[in-house]
């Protein structure tokens, strides 16, 4: 049995968090995979990766990944993927996973740096959706993008995350999702092909279930509706995802 470890330190938002424990337990077949979380010290500190069949990383705030995981964390993980291991970003966790950010460039929350994990040779850059919409440890500046996947199109939640730019440069990305309702429909969910692993990084929270928000919060009243109205589709894109990411699901 094979373990699904999700990072869990300082800087993961714990609405991520929360959104990511509870629908990896709604899909995951307990009969094949342990979920358990993991900080920082622990991945630089313990013997995982031979038990460890998925890394996840939820969003937040990735500077604090950075400072907490570099270097020995970071190339650990690094050489977990190149070595056959699989990697889940999600927001925060694919910005991280990327060579550069650029974030909230120009603005008072500017992040612009290099990362190590580099899964995504390019730029991750955002928020996708606008400048000075995104609030510290808050929700405030959520929203429900549309975003494609094959021939259909699906609400997902949104707060902050990046588009991946130049993706077309580089033969070993395959672009899974855009954004559809941003100008040229950048790319939203990309696989990366990583040594004789496998990283996907979503700008998008692929992970939210529209049934953990309720209209009564004026901060998701405009936008539960839209996420209701794709929560089939949302959950079967999250499942696909993690079935390429070699995971075990319920039937």
């Amino acid at each position: 049995m094979g373990q699904l470890v999700v990072y869990s330190d300082e800087g993961v938002s714990g609405i991520s968090l929360k959104h990511l424990l509870r629908s990896l337990q709604q899909e995951v077949d307990p009969q094949f995979h342990t979920i358990r979380r993991m900080d920082s010290k622990e991945l630089q500190t313990t013997e995982w990766e031979s038990e460890t069949d998925l890394i996840l990383f939820p969003g937040g705030r990735d500077i604090f990944y950075q400072r907490n995981l570099f270097p020995r964390g970071t190339q650990r993980i690094k050489s977990f993927v190149e070595h056959g291991g699989k990697y889940f970003g999600l927001c925060a966790g694919a910005y991280f996973a990327c060579d550069t950010i650029e974030f909230e460039k120009g603005g008072e929350l500017e992040v612009c740096e290099e990362r190590f994990l580099k899964f995504y040779p390019g730029i991750a850059k955002g928020p996708a959706l606008g400048l000075n919409k995104y609030r510290i440890d808050s929700e405030h500046g959520a929203e429900a993008t549309v975003m494609s996947w094959k021939d259909q199109s699906c609400h997902t939640y949104y707060n902050g995350g990046c588009f991946f730019d130049l993706t077309d440069q580089f033969p070993h990305i395959n672009i899974l999702s855009r954004y559809l309702d941003l100008v040229n429909s950048p790319a939203s969910i990309i696989e990366c092909h990583v040594g004789k692993g496998l990283a996907i990084l979503s700008g998008v929270h692929i992970e939210y279930s529209a049934s953990l928000f309720t209209s009564s919060n004026p901060l998701y009243a405009k936008i539960v509706s839209s996420l209701e109205s794709s929560e089939l589709l949302r959950r079967k894109i999250f499942r696909d995802l993690l079935y390429s990411l070699q995971v075990r699901l319920k039937k």
